[in-house]
């Protein structure tokens, strides 16, 4: 049952008072205002389609515009369907009018209606457009410039364009602003906005997701991030492997794909969102070399993390052939197996963190879909391994989980490393925070749900 708070429950109760004054026919008149509206919409769709259908005019045609407007009809309130950005290629099928109705792959597989003055033979490029740059004046050559900066953000030379013909018009807070865009978007600085705490966010395929807030030493919190977070163009210091590795900034909140998955990030050069890019992310430096993940381990400590991982799972008396499984190289397209990275820790320690998970063969018909899930971390000194952290188990259903490792980093800045988990569970998966006390190490926090 839903709470209303005071204000809430009020303005629910004004509402409700002012739709009981109102005339039963005045609310009939608008329902049926609303039917026919909705009724005209569905006859302008199909008689457009099966104009299309019986009069198809198929070829290709570019956007030569910043963006075009797809719409669901032929028309201007027809409602948005995505927009498409400059140069991208589109299928037309047929004309309709002052319209065309067309598919494109850009920003992602769509169909619509797209005015046909928006589209053009060919696309544009760095070197048409500043051909028609210079043809043009006044509000025109804007206008072109708006295109090449359309076509590519992140390149100087097209923000100078704007900057140019601003000046030319005479106007100085025109140049001013383009100028300030121009450093936004091509010089990304990582920023920390008044009153806000210090972030951790997590990055997986190129998307920013927001994990916790640090309060201090071991303490962690939900981020409770809105919306001003996620600014576009705002950079933020990026962590791969327990280092520093540059910054990512912000470029599209986008169509949400899934809960949590709250802004694209570039990592400049590059001027689009990488579907391998992984890491960590904050508004603030954080403590990178608190541990090094090394590129290799020795045949010796691979073989103390498998003897010590079957003992494990062993004891805790799991399907053996779901241990078996577990135990082999990691199938990425499987998901299952073994996977072991070696950390070199601030002060000389070596840390092995191994993660192992595997399917488990259903006991019966009915039996939901289960998970042998396993984390052990080792200690390593010379060939002496001392186990300091360990999880193992079986879990099924909604409540399914299994552990991936992700990063370390100093989070707190305390000098000591805190190790970072991917949490896959049912529909979806969060990150997971360890830290060490009295020598063993722990989950302590659990955030950034990133899923359906």
């Amino acid at each position: 049952m839903s709470v209303l708070r005071p204000h809430h429950h009020t303005l629910v109760i004004a509402l409700a008072s002012a739709l009981s004054l109102l005339p039963a026919t005045a609310l009939a008149q608008s329902s049926d205002a609303a039917l026919a509206q909705s009724s005209d919409a569905d006859r302008d769709y199909r008689e457009a389609v099966a104009h299309c259908e019986s009069h198809p005019q198929a070829s290709t045609r570019y956007v030569i515009v910043d963006a075009a407007r797809m719409r669901s009809l032929p028309r201007a309130d027809g409602g948005a369907v995505t927009s498409v950005p400059i140069g991208a290629e589109v299928k037309v099928q047929c004309v309709y009018g002052e319209w065309v109705r067309a598919t494109s792959e850009r920003p992602n597989p769509s169909v619509g209606w797209i005015r046909a003055d928006l589209l053009g033979p060919r696309a544009p490029t760095a070197a048409s457009l500043e051909q028609d740059y210079r043809r043009a004046a006044g509000a025109e050559r804007r206008t072109v410039a708006e295109r090449a900066i359309a076509l590519r953000p992140f390149a100087r030379d097209s923000h100078q364009l704007a900057i140019d013909a601003a000046q030319a018009d005479g106007d100085s807070a025109a140049a001013q602003a383009a100028t300030l865009r121009r450093e936004r978007m091509t010089a990304p600085k990582v920023e920390r906005l008044a009153g806000e705490p210090r972030l951790l966010f997590g990055v997986d395929g190129g998307y920013l997701t927001a994990i916790a807030r640090i309060d201090g030493r071991g303490r962690y919190a939900d981020p409770a991030a809105p919306d001003s977070t996620y600014a576009v163009w705002r950079g933020f210091h990026l962590y791969r492997n327990g280092a520093a590795d540059g910054l990512v900034q912000v470029i599209d909140r986008g169509e949400a794909v899934g809960l949590g998955m709250e802004a694209q990030v570039r990592r400049p050069p590059a001027t689009e969102r990488d579907q391998q890019l992984i890491g960590l992310a904050s508004n603030e430096a954080l403590g990178a070399g608190a541990a090094v993940i090394a590129p290799k381990m020795s045949a010796d400590e691979r073989r103390a993390v498998e003897r010590e991982l079957r003992a494990l799972l062993d004891r805790q008396r799991l399907d053996r052939a779901a241990v078996d499984k577990a135990l082999r190289p990691y199938d990425a397209e499987e998901r299952s197996g073994l996977r072991v990275h070696a950390l070199d820790l601030a002060g000389g320690k070596r840390l092995l963190v191994a993660t192992a998970v595997a399917a488990v063969p259903p006991r019966s018909p009915d039996q939901a879909d289960a998970t042998l899930d396993s984390v052990l971390l080792l200690e390593a000194s010379g060939k002496q391994y001392r186990k300091v952290g360990e999880i193992a188990g079986e879990t099924a259903g909604d409540a399914i989980e299994s552990h991936a490792f992700h990063d370390a980093l100093d989070l707190d800045g305390d000098g000591e490393a805190e190790l970072i988990f991917r949490l896959h569970q049912y529909e979806g998966s969060q990150y997971q925070i360890w830290n060490r006390s009295s020598g063993q190490w722990k989950p302590v926090y659990a955030g950034g749900y990133v899923g359906v």
